[in-house]
């Protein structure tokens, strides 16, 4: 039995469909001999995420995004993905969207929650956005450059008040400045050469006053030496004793016992001192002017009338 052209026309037209289909599908990362199943994901912003975007579960691609649309007017974003049905996680699981490289592309990764509940089609799961790399780049960077901005508006001030203060007279007042320091340097120079003459013209007498300084220094050690030989805490009771029968002598005559008490308190006493002293002073007084008074001496043995 012969097939017609007609028929021919339309296996080869049927299976060119098939083929155009299972190709696009499989473009889109999609396996048509397969079952999937459709999640749902709500986002402020989907930047990044393409269709066909692979969604991946620790590492292994089970799927792929299949759209991107709007959800509740423009506010949000929604992303429609297609998984694979052999595929199972919890309820509780979460999108994470995360990455970005230079081409601004991004990767969807499903992370596992811990329900015992599992997912089903069509259930909208929660979304755990992760910074990407120009992110994470931009957060670096943003503080740096604020540091550096007040860098440059200190150095823009510091700049400003150097020119005010160094304008036309303040640098004339400088230039003085440094030639007057200049003229103080040469003669600090000139002294200190003077002063090195000086040292080598008496550099004899200098070592001579030094050993004599050493000298004196070795007498002061000699003599700390020899008064610490002496028995200071014995001489110092000796003084103590002194004093202490210095101060009873003394009690003894402020109390007029003894004859020196007598001496010094007895006004009668000293009374009859003081007339024996007068009437002495007389006498020899009396002597002096009339010695032969007193003393009788004769050659012959004849006497004065």
């Amino acid at each position: 039995m012969k097939i017609k052209r007609e028929h021919k026309t339309a296996l080869i037209v049927i299976t060119a469909l098939a083929l155009f289909i299972w190709g696009f599908n499989y473009l889109k990362g999609k396996d048509i001999f397969k079952s999937y199943h459709t999640y749902y994901a709500i986002l402020d912003n989907v930047e990044g995420v393409v269709q066909s975007t692979p969604v991946t579960l620790k590492g292994i691609q089970i799927g792929t995004v299949d759209d991107l649309k709007f959800y509740n007017g423009i506010q949000k974003t929604m992303m429609v993905l297609n998984i694979d049905s052999h595929f199972n996680f919890a309820k509780d699981s979460k999108i994470k969207v995360y990455g970005g490289n230079i081409m601004g592309g991004k990767s969807v990764a499903i992370v596992p929650g811990t329900s015992n509940i599992m997912a089903k089609d069509g259930d909208t799961l929660a979304v755990m956005k992760m910074p990407g790399m120009f992110d994470l780049v931009n957060e670096k960077i943003t503080p740096l450059q604020n540091k550096l901005e007040r860098i440059l508006t200190s150095t823009d001030t510091l700049l400003l008040g150097i020119n005010n203060v160094f304008n036309s007279e303040t640098q004339k007042h400088l230039s003085s400045t440094i030639v007057d320091l200049s003229v103080t340097m040469n003669q600090l120079k000139q002294s200190s050469i003077q002063l090195n003459g000086f040292m080598k013209q008496n550099q004899e007498h200098l070592n001579q006053s030094l050993a004599n300084v050493d000298k004196i220094t070795g007498n002061f050690a000699q003599l700390s030496d020899s008064l610490k030989q002496i028995k200071i805490k014995y001489l110092v009771n000796q003084i103590n004793q002194s004093v202490a029968k210095l101060n009873t002598s003394l009690d003894k005559l402020n109390k007029g016992d003894g004859t020196m008490a007598k001496l010094m308190n007895d006004k009668k006493l000293y009374q009859n001192l003081e007339r024996s002293t007068k009437e002495l002073e007389l006498l020899l007084k009396d002597l002096r002017e009339h010695p032969k008074r007193y003393v009788h001496f004769s050659l012959w043995g004849r006497k004065d009338k």
